[in-house]
Protein backbone atom coordinates (compact mmCIF):
# COMPACT_ATOMS: atom_id res chain seq x y z
CA UNK A 1 0.00 0.00 0.00
CA UNK A 2 1.32 3.47 -1.16
CA UNK A 3 1.80 6.33 1.33
CA UNK A 4 -1.57 8.71 2.06
CA UNK A 5 0.25 11.80 2.90
CA UNK A 6 -0.71 14.72 1.35
CA UNK A 7 1.14 15.74 -1.84
CA UNK A 8 2.79 12.33 -1.93
CA UNK A 9 1.71 10.33 -5.42
CA UNK A 10 -0.70 7.67 -4.67
CA UNK A 11 -1.27 9.73 -1.54
CA UNK A 12 -5.35 10.74 -0.95
CA UNK A 13 -4.75 14.10 -2.71
CA UNK A 14 -2.01 15.15 -4.83
CA UNK A 15 -1.79 18.13 -5.13
CA UNK A 16 -0.69 20.34 -8.52
CA UNK A 17 2.09 23.25 -8.41
CA UNK A 18 -0.96 26.21 -7.38
CA UNK A 19 -2.09 23.46 -3.82
CA UNK A 20 -5.13 22.43 -5.29
CA UNK A 21 -6.49 19.11 -6.16
CA UNK A 22 -6.50 18.18 -9.96
CA UNK A 23 -9.43 17.31 -12.18
CA UNK A 24 -8.32 13.74 -11.96
CA UNK A 25 -8.72 13.67 -8.47
CA UNK A 26 -12.25 15.50 -8.36
CA UNK A 27 -13.69 16.99 -5.00
CA UNK A 28 -16.94 16.52 -4.82
CA UNK A 29 -19.10 18.12 -1.87
CA UNK A 30 -22.53 17.78 -0.08
CA UNK A 31 -23.98 18.81 3.47
CA UNK A 32 -26.95 17.94 5.09
CA UNK A 33 -28.99 18.09 8.14
CA UNK A 34 -28.69 14.72 10.07
CA UNK A 35 -30.81 14.05 12.93
CA UNK A 36 -29.07 10.99 14.74
CA UNK A 37 -31.72 8.91 17.39
CA UNK A 38 -30.44 8.61 20.94
CA UNK A 39 -27.14 6.27 20.71
CA UNK A 40 -27.02 3.93 23.71
CA UNK A 41 -23.55 3.76 25.65
CA UNK A 42 -21.23 1.71 23.28
CA UNK A 43 -23.49 1.63 20.34
CA UNK A 44 -23.55 3.03 16.75
CA UNK A 45 -26.01 5.31 15.07
CA UNK A 46 -25.97 5.24 11.46
CA UNK A 47 -27.23 7.20 9.17
CA UNK A 48 -26.31 8.60 5.24
CA UNK A 49 -25.49 11.53 3.02
CA UNK A 50 -26.33 11.74 -1.06
CA UNK A 51 -22.72 12.92 -2.41
CA UNK A 52 -23.48 13.48 -6.05
CA UNK A 53 -20.99 11.23 -8.22
CA UNK A 54 -19.16 9.40 -5.00
CA UNK A 55 -18.11 5.77 -5.91
CA UNK A 56 -17.14 2.75 -3.53
CA UNK A 57 -13.43 2.91 -3.05
CA UNK A 58 -13.24 6.59 -2.84
CA UNK A 59 -11.93 8.84 -0.08
CA UNK A 60 -15.08 10.61 2.51
CA UNK A 61 -14.15 13.17 4.86
CA UNK A 62 -16.46 13.75 7.22
CA UNK A 63 -17.19 17.49 8.98
CA UNK A 64 -19.41 16.94 12.20
CA UNK A 65 -20.69 19.74 13.99
CA UNK A 66 -19.33 22.04 16.18
CA UNK A 67 -21.87 21.18 18.93
CA UNK A 68 -20.94 17.36 18.71
CA UNK A 69 -21.15 16.15 22.01
CA UNK A 70 -18.29 14.88 23.76
CA UNK A 71 -17.34 11.01 23.88
CA UNK A 72 -18.96 10.70 19.94
CA UNK A 73 -16.96 9.04 17.58
CA UNK A 74 -17.23 9.55 14.05
CA UNK A 75 -16.29 7.96 10.52
CA UNK A 76 -17.56 7.88 7.18
CA UNK A 77 -17.24 6.04 4.08
CA UNK A 78 -18.71 5.80 0.31
CA UNK A 79 -20.58 2.87 0.81
CA UNK A 80 -22.41 3.01 -2.50
CA UNK A 81 -22.97 4.82 -5.42
CA UNK A 82 -23.54 8.59 -4.64
CA UNK A 83 -24.06 7.72 -0.90
CA UNK A 84 -21.66 8.22 2.07
CA UNK A 85 -22.69 6.06 5.58
CA UNK A 86 -21.52 8.13 8.21
CA UNK A 87 -21.73 6.13 11.55
CA UNK A 88 -21.15 7.61 15.41
CA UNK A 89 -19.92 5.90 17.81
CA UNK A 90 -20.82 6.07 21.56
CA UNK A 91 -17.80 5.55 23.65
CA UNK A 92 -19.19 7.07 27.10
CA UNK A 93 -20.88 5.13 29.87
CA UNK A 94 -24.27 6.64 28.97
CA UNK A 95 -26.70 7.35 26.11
CA UNK A 96 -26.17 10.19 24.02
CA UNK A 97 -28.87 11.70 21.72
CA UNK A 98 -26.99 14.32 19.29
CA UNK A 99 -28.89 17.64 18.30
CA UNK A 100 -30.42 17.68 15.14
CA UNK A 101 -27.40 19.50 13.11
CA UNK A 102 -25.48 19.89 9.68
CA UNK A 103 -22.85 17.83 8.48
CA UNK A 104 -20.26 18.04 5.73
CA UNK A 105 -19.14 15.71 4.03
CA UNK A 106 -16.34 15.83 1.35
CA UNK A 107 -15.25 12.95 -1.05
CA UNK A 108 -12.14 12.33 -3.14
CA UNK A 109 -12.41 10.11 -5.98
CA UNK A 110 -9.84 7.78 -6.15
Amino acid sequence: MGSTAKGVAGGLATLDTNGRVPASQARLTASATLDFASIAAGAVGTLTVTVTGASTGDFALVAPPGNLNAGLVVCGFVSAADTVTIRVLNGTAGAIDPASSTWKVTVFTA
